[in-house]
């Protein structure tokens, strides 16, 4: 079964049915070779990434360990991103997510499977 997840700003939900990536291989893999972001992805005890094979951009939040947001770009294809300094987990959703996540807000996540 695969694992989702939802993030909370306060209570209001920000990103849903988010695919969580537990396992190193699912890191690695994260949104390579998929023809759509869906709902994107969360990479936990992930600092830095890379957008090679990943076939559309991506609204990239890096979280630091209490899931504050440090840092958040539009992360182009084809290009290795460094997490800021603190960085220790690694949010990523569609560009047009209209989810008013900003620097210093504080996420609160909910992790599921999917049945």
């Amino acid at each position: 079964m695969k694992e989702l997840c939802d993030f909370y700003n306060g209570e209001k939900a920000v990103a849903k049915k988010v695919k969580y990536c537990r396992n190193m291989s699912s890191k690695v893999l994260g949104l390579m070779f998929v023809s759509s972001p869906m709902n994107g992805a969360f990479l936990p005890d992930v600092k830095d990434i890379h957008m090679n094979f990943v076939r559309f951009e991506l609204r990239v939040i890096w979280l630091d360990k209490n899931f504050k947001v440090i840092h958040q770009t539009i992360a182009r294809k084809w290009r290795l991103y460094n997490g800021p300094e603190g960085a220790k987990h690694v949010l990523e959703l569609p560009v047009d997510n209209k989810c008013n996540i900003k620097v210093g807000d504080k996420l609160k996540i909910k992790i599921y499977e999917n049945k």
